[in-house]
């Protein structure tokens, strides 16, 4: 078994269009070696606001986008585990979610964002391509015209 590929991925989703992709890669990356995937949400909580203050609509779309992604694994199969997170910021909770896992690649997928006329990559990515202790693996949406 080659020691490059990573026996356990971790796939953040947040109901964007390169959720399904980036599920769809970390499967098909965890299947040639039996590796563990793990999918997480992390629903921001507005400062001000309690940890655990969340709207039961945002919990059940969430719990939505986890579905899909446990889905996606069972049609690769792939076992997909799953897990529903708050936090603050989801960038920090996506780090912490590495060292616990002890993940050795992450599978980000990210939208095409325009920002004062310029590609604009937010706040998350860069904060995982930053501390990340393992492969960051980004998959960005097609550009859109204009």
């Amino acid at each position: 078994m080659d020691q490059h590929l990573p026996q356990r991925i971790l796939v953040p989703v947040n109901g964007r269009n390169t959720d399904q992709d980036a599920v769809r890669i970390g499967c098909r990356l965890a299947r040639r070696q039996k590796a563990k995937v793990f999918v997480v949400s992390v629903l921001e909580v507005r400062r001000g606001l309690a940890i655990g203050t969340l709207d039961a609509a945002e919990v059940e779309r969430a719990e939505g986008w986890l579905d899909a992604a446990e889905r996606t694994g069972k049609a690769l199969e792939v076992t997909v585990t799953t897990e529903l997170l708050q936090a603050r910021e989801a960038g920090p909770a996506i780090i912490d979610q590495i060292r616990e896992l002890r993940a050795e690649m992450v599978v980000l997928g990210m939208p095409w964002r325009q920002r004062f006329g310029e590609f604009h990559m937010g706040k998350t990515a860069p904060h995982v391509l930053r501390y990340a202790t393992c492969r960051v693996l980004l998959i960005r949406e097609e550009a859109h015209a204009g």
